[in-house]
Parts: structure tokens; sequence; C-alpha cells
């Protein structure tokens, strides 16, 4: 409920400080209130007009104080009406602004409270928008826009309506474009590291199994056998030199395993040790 100050006045025999000047602000709509000429409190445009504020008009302390605490009210709403105009936003994260600019709980409720009745603040749409975006733009799975929509205060009945917006066949493609842009940064890797890390990529975006299933599906990660053997030995070499120190079987051993862990076939490995035997011969 907005607080309404009360405009009923009681009458008083006594002399009440009056307003003897109004002067306006640089900050547009805000307007500086001096009583008996002191300065004495700010007001915002709509505070001034609706309480008719005017030169010789007495102000009690009590009055004084309604206006102070409405017009609180009014910048916490106007604070958040600026907030809302970058982006939309959750209730929470209202809420979480105004109590970080100093704002009271009570009149955080009571600006969401209106915002809300306005048809400002809605956290299915919000969500559903949410959800829209990190799809169309950012390509992030579902599992990931929950978790963030979860962090900006939505429940999980409004999170699971609003993934109603990111259909399966999208999440797919989604899954793979990044997939194809993990095989495009993974020449140097063998056919199966390049599927653990579309694999690995795809679960840390928030996909889940029937997605990652299905991409894995629809493209193929098999590299030709030249482009294999290329890429085993842009990794063997690197193996190769790490151990130079040792000699014999016990560095072969050392590079067989190492390349057996990045996913290249015995054949292949095979061909590169024999290769480098013969270098190594020749020297």
């Amino acid at each position: 409920m907005i607080y309404e100050p009360n405009s009923k006045k009681k009458a008083s025999t006594s002399a009440l400080p009056k307003i003897t000047k109004i002067e306006a602000q640089k900050r547009k709509g805000r307007y500086n209130i001096y009583l008996d000429e002191e300065y004495a409190f700010p007001v915002d445009e709509t505070i001034l007009i609706k309480h008719i504020l005017h030169k010789g008009m007495e102000v009690s302390d009590a009055y004084r104080q309604e206006l102070e605490i409405e017009d609180g009210y009014r910048k916490a709403y106007v604070r958040s009406l600026v907030y809302l105009n970058y982006s939309m936003r959750s209730i929470k994260e209202i809420k979480d602004d105004l109590i970080a600019h100093e704002f009271t709980r009570e009149t955080a409720d009571q600006v969401v409270e209106q915002l809300k009745e306005q048809g400002y603040l809605n956290d299915l749409m919000y969500a559903e928008s949410y959800t829209r975006t990190a799809a169309n733009v950012s390509g992030k799975g579902p599992y990931v826009i929950k978790r963030e929509l979860k962090k900006r205060g939505v429940n999980d009945e409004i999170i699971e309506e609003a993934l109603e917006q990111y259909p399966f066949d999208q999440m797919v493609e989604n899954g793979v474009a990044l997939a194809e842009k993990v095989m495009r940064r993974s020449t140097r890797q063998s056919s199966r590291e390049t599927s653990n890390k579309i694999r690995q990529n795809l679960m840390q975006k928030g996909f889940q199994s029937d997605v990652i299933t299905q991409v894995l599906e629809q493209i193929s990660t098999e590299k030709e056998e030249d482009d294999e053997y290329s890429a085993l030995k842009v990794q063997g070499d690197k193996i190769w030199r790490k151990q130079s120190k040792l000699k014999g079987a016990k560095k072969i051993q050392k590079v067989k395993s190492g390349l057996f862990q990045k996913g290249f076939a015995g054949e292949l490995i095979s061909q590169f040790i024999n290769e480098k035997e013969m270098e190594d011969e020749e020297e």
C-alpha cells in the first residue's frame, strides 16, 4: 500500500514555520523548500503540485515529516523507473537495488507493489524475455539459464514456464553451433579429444545429455587420417621434447602413454615413434 499523507492539518494558535522560498534544483523535477528563510528539505515536483506548496504556507513538524516520507518514497520510485529504463528487471533486482541505495525494505516493497500494479514488473515476462535472449543471442543451455534466473530471484515454477520459450530443436541448433566452434579450435587435437571437448563445453553451457547426444549425431568429429596424424605429430613432438632427458624404452613408453591419453590410435602412435627413432638414428 502506497503512503498517502494526511492533507488535513490541525489549526494551531502558535506560529508555525512558513515557506519563504521554493528553489528549483539543478536536477530536473526537484525543488528545495525554505522555511523562515532557511533551507529545510527537498521535494519532488509531483509532491509540490499535489500539496500545492507555496510561499507563505505554514508547515508543522508533523506535516513536514509526512512530506519527507512521501518524498523518500517518490525518490525510490523514480530510481526504479530509471533502473527499468535500461533493461527489464526481476522483482528481486529492483528490491536489491533500492536497499543497496539505502532505502528501507518497507519502501522497496511498496515501490515493487506499485510497479507490479502498473505493469512495469512481472517476473514471468522478465524470465521469458531473458530466456529468449539467452537462447537467441548467447546460445546458452537451459541449465545455465535456469541457474541465472534463480540468482535473480525468479521462482522455480516461473522458470519452468519461461523455459518453454526455448524449444528442443533450438537447443540442438545452438549446441551444433557451439560444437563447430570447438572443432575449429581443435585442429591439433585427436578426434576423440575433440569429441570430449565438445561434450564438456556443451555441459558447461548448460545443455542436458539428450541434447548433447543429438548434437554429436549431427556432426562428425572424425578427422581424415592425414589430419589426425598431423595433429598427433604436433602433440607428439611436444611430448618427445619434454622427455628429452629419458632414453630408449623409458622415453618411448612415456611418449606412447601421453599420446594414448590424448586420444590417438595405437597404429598412428607406433608410426610416429618409428619416425622419431629413425630421426634419432640419423643424427
